[in-house]
This record gives C-alpha cells, structure tokens and sequence, in this order.
C-alpha cells in the first residue's frame, strides 16, 4: 500500500486530449521544416531564383512574426482549445494554397497563412496541457517537443520520397496540413471542447514589465542560434547539389541527418544540464556545430560532408533550449513578456537569414553565400562570451 502511494506522484497522466496536443504542434514543426526541401522543387517548377526561394521560406517566418505581435489580441478573446482548432484550420487552409499555387503569390500567401494561423498551435499548447497535466505540463511540453523533433526528421525524407516515388512532392505537404485541417474544424465543432474563456491566463504576454538590457543581449544570442539552424536546414539541399554533384532526391533526403544529429543532441543535451552550467553546455555544442559546419563545407566527398552536416546538427541542437533559459532567467518577474521576444526571436530569424544567404547565393553561388553561417558562428561565441562575463560580474 506504501509503495503505491509513493509511486503515484510519478504517474503522469496523459489522456486522449494530451496526445492531440502533442501531434498538434508535431505537424507545425514539420511544417516548418518541410518549407525549405518543398520550394527547392517549386523553384524548378514556377522558376524561381533563390531570392524569391529565400522569400518563400521568409514568408512562413513574417506568419510567425504578425502573430507574436498581434495574436495576444485574438488569444484574449478565444478559449486556448478553440484556438489551437484554428491554428490547424490555418495549417490546412495554407497547405492548400501552396500545393495548388502556380504563381508565387499564391504560395507565398499559403506559406504565410500556415505561420501566421498556425502559431496559434504554438501559443497555446503550454496553457492547454497545465490544465491536462497539472504540475506535469513541463514533462509533457518536453515530450510534446521531443514528438516535434521526431516528425520533422520525416519533412526533407517525405519530400524527396514522393518526388522520386510518386507524380509530385505534394503529399509530402498536404497529408500532413488535410489531417490538421480536420482535427482543427472537429475542435472547433466538438462539445468536448468549450467556448467558455477560463480565467486562469498563466501563459499570457506581460506588457506592463519592462524587459532587462541583458534580456537583449541572450534574444540576439536566440535569433543566430535560430540562423544557424535554419539557414542549414533550408539550404543545405542546395549547397550539396551545387558543390558536390548530388541528385536532388538524395540531397534532399539527406538533408535530414541534420535533424537525426538535432535530436540526438537535444536527448543529450537535457541529461548534461542536469550536471553542468548551461555556458559550458553551449560553448561545447557551438564547438562541435563549428566543426560539423567547417568539415560540410570543406569536404569534397559526399559521405565526410554528410558527417559534418549530422555533426552540425548535433551541436546546433541545445542552442535554442539554452538560449530560452538565459532569456528569462535575465527577465526576472517578466517571464511572459520574456516568452513574447523569444517567439519574435524565432520569426526574425526564419524570416532575415534564409532570405539574405539565398540573396547572396544569387549573386555569389550557393558555395560562397553558405560562409553567412560562418559568421554567424563567430559571432555567436563573441556574443556567449560577453554574455557570460556578464553574468559573472553580477553574481561575482
């Protein structure tokens, strides 16, 4: 009778409800992740340059930025269960667009729509599973992320599959977008799911905080580690194509070692910071991003560039996690304000250096336009190092 009771604050409880969630947000990050393999078959197919490919992926970025901005309005208004409903409605609706558009303004608005609507996933997943979980929510937030991972690995591998197995990589696409759209329109619908507002708002923007310098600072630190990853995740596929003969399909596919290195890395990530300081952590994962990045680029053979491209990602993994943490940590009292710029960190990033690396590459080739991550590099150990003597100073 003892051994029951004290097993069961370990018990976890997750319903039907919770596991909805948890696939909710799985399918928006493999949105996210699918945008970059998919516009390097739309480019072929409506002639775009890489400018126009690199606006394509910022448009789903400029989706998130209007609903950091202006999405607290619409979330005031709606019941956190409603409005993840609508955020798949959005995921469908966009998804649509994108595989039917033949012009860019078409696909541009799909992808925009997806991010903008879509978010409503992202914002309201945490609200929704502390009422599920209680005290728990924070392990399911983690296995809800650790599912988002796992999926987008599937992104680049589905795109490149259906391209070369089937009569277009659309599948890849609105699979994924139709089921959301469904599970969106049922919540909407269900009586399960309440229109009645709770009062309890845990998760909602603080805007009467004002937010720290040093929160700035580690926010800048989270828009590069955000730059890093997705400037590889969207242009890799290029860059192995152009500078080492690869066929599209292949690259494509390949492309998702980077994703396999990023989990890998997140699983090992939380077991460490468990033990060691969170700039250790980081210095060590930029270390080993650093050389993953050197040796894809350097490489003339595929196999050692496919190497370094799982080793980047093993170390860009825990960039944005620890980032987080160090924003709010410098936040003090104004979490949620803190939790409003990170989301704007994300779009910022998505949104610039994909877009500027495929300008580049329009004018310079894709080899040379890649060294943007370079820098990027650089100046993100410059930015940890100041970060943490900074730290130092005020606990010193």
């Amino acid at each position: 009778m003892e051994a029951k009771t004290s097993q069961e604050p370990t018990k976890i409880k997750r319903g039907w409800k919770v596991w909805l969630v948890y696939f909710m947000l799985a399918f928006f990050s493999y949105i996210l992740n699918v945008a970059g393999p998919a516009v390097a078959y739309l480019r072929d197919e409506i002639n775009l340059s890489f400018t126009q490919s690199g606006l394509h992926t910022s448009a789903l970025a400029l989706g998130l930025i209007a609903m950091g901005i202006f999405g607290h309005f619409a979330l005031k208004r709606l019941p956190e269960w409603k409005a993840l409903g609508i955020g798949g409605i959005g995921m469908g609706l966009g998804g649509l667009l994108l595989v039917l558009g033949n012009q860019p303004a078409m696909t541009l608005t799909g992808l925009f729509i997806m991010g903008a609507v879509g978010a409503f996933i992202v914002a309201t997943n945490p609200a929704i599973l502390a009422d599920e979980m209680g005290n728990r929510s924070p392990i399911g937030v983690s296995e809800a992320n650790t599912l988002s991972s796992l999926l987008s690995i599937l992104a680049p591998v589905a795109v490149g599959f259906f391209a070369s197995r089937a009569v277009t990589w659309r599948p890849a696409v609105y699979i994924v977008t139709t089921l959301a759209f469904l599970i969106g329109v049922w919540i909407l619908v269900a009586p399960q799911f309440s229109w009645k507002i709770t009062k309890s708002r845990e998760f909602e923007f603080t805007k009467n905080n004002k937010l720290p310098g040093k929160v700035w600072l580690f926010w800048t630190v989270l828009v590069i580690s955000v730059s890093i990853e997705f400037c590889l995740i969207y242009w890799a596929s290029d860059y192995l194509q152009a500078h080492l003969a690869m066929t599209k399909d292949s690259a494509t596919q390949w492309v998702s070692l980077f994703l396999v290195g990023m989990v890998i890395g997140r699983y090992a990530g939380s077991l460490l910071l468990k033990k060691y300081d969170r700039f250790l952590i980081l210095f060590a994962s930029l270390a080993i991003g650093a050389l993953g990045y050197a040796i894809f680029w350097l490489s003339g053979s595929q196999v050692v560039a496919l190497i370094g491209l799982l080793l980047a990602g093993l170390g860009v993994a825990n960039f944005y996690a620890t980032s987080i943490t160090l924003i709010f940590d410098a936040a003090g009292p104004a979490r949620a304000a803190a939790g409003s710029v990170a989301t704007l960190a994300s779009g910022v990033a998505i949104f610039s250096l994909p877009f500027v690396l495929g300008s580049l590459a329009d004018l310079i080739g894709i080899q040379k336009a890649m060294l943007v991550v370079a820098v990027l590099f650089v100046i993100q150990a410059i930015l940890l190092l100041y970060g943490k003597k900074m730290i130092d100073e005020n606990t010193a």
